[in-house]
Parts: C-alpha cells; structure tokens; sequence
C-alpha cells in the first residue's frame, strides 16, 4: 500500500460517509471493511444480496461496494432496489463494481450503471482514491473547510508566538 494513501493526512477523511460493501467473499468484506473504518468511513459488509437488501431498510449508503457475480442471487434485485431510494432521495449512490471477471465481461450488462470497476484481487490505493473521487460534494466541503481552518488556526498560532518573541525583546523591533 502507498504510504501516502496511507499517511496520517487522510486518517478520518471518510467520516461519516457511508458505504455497503455487498462481496459473495467474507475475507474481502472484513478486508474492505477494515481498510475503510481505518479512513473513518462507517461501513456494513453483507455476503448476499439478500442480506445488502434487509441492511438498507435502517442505513442509506453513500457509496456502494459491489461484486457483480453471485451464485444463485441476482444482482439485478439489489440495483432496483437502490433505483428506488435514488428516486426517492433525489440523491445518486454510486457504485464501484468488484469482480474476477473481466471489464469485457461487465460492459456487456448495459443495466448495469456504475462509477468504478475493479478486478480482484483489489489493489487498495486504486479503491481509496475511487471512494475519494465519489464522495459526495457537501463532504468535500466541509473537508476543505476543516483544512482551511488548519491553516488559519496554524497562522493564528505564528503570529501568537512571533508577538510572545517580540514582547520578551528577543528581535528588533523594525517600526
């Protein structure tokens, strides 16, 4: 994983977005899961559609996670389910679809709409800067906002410490 991706900077960057990962594979769930709470995103992973479909009834995911194959379940009932709630919400849910297939194989399902494609095994860095890309404008507000703080309150503590050296006589004064 790129340390960058990584770094401190972007610990809590996801907070209070919400995504559904819906993976036929439990260990990509919990990985996904991990790696993503790790960025402050608050996140439920379910092994079925079945299961993706009962959690939405208390939790409207920002973002969805979604493998496209699924033995004996059509994915098709979890997409229409989620047309439903855009519909109501007035507020798209993108969807970055995971799979072992190839892209040749997924762009020949026209339904299908969706932001992001991703063959397994997931590279992580390409998954974090997708959900990044995703995520809804308002939050990227208020994240610039928290950043532009940063800096006002770094400039704030500077010119705090530049006046408490000038007041003890330790530079010239140049007036």
């Amino acid at each position: 994983m790129n340390p960058t991706i990584a770094s401190l900077f972007k610990v809590g960057i996801l907070k209070d977005v919400q995504i559904l990962v819906v993976d036929n594979d439990v260990d990509s769930g919990v990985l996904y899961t991990i790696f993503l709470q790790n960025f402050g995103a608050n996140v439920i992973a379910t092994n079925s559609i079945k299961k993706a479909l009962k959690s939405l009834n208390g939790f409207v995911p920002h973002i969805i996670i979604c493998e496209i194959r699924f033995l004996d379940e059509n994915v098709y009932t979890l997409l229409n389910k989620l047309t439903e709630m855009e519909a109501f919400s007035k507020k798209h849910i993108p969807i970055i679809v995971t799979s072992t297939c190839t892209k040749g194989t997924i762009e020949q399902i026209p339904e299908i709409e969706f932001e992001g494609y991703l063959l397994k095994p997931i590279d992580l860095d390409k998954l974090f800067v997708m959900i990044e890309s995703l995520v809804p404008l308002d939050r990227k507000n208020l994240l610039a906002d928290k950043l532009k703080q940063l800096f006002v309150d770094s400039l704030d503590a500077a010119n705090s410490l530049l006046m408490g050296i000038q007041f003890l006589g330790l530079t010239k004064d140049y007036e």
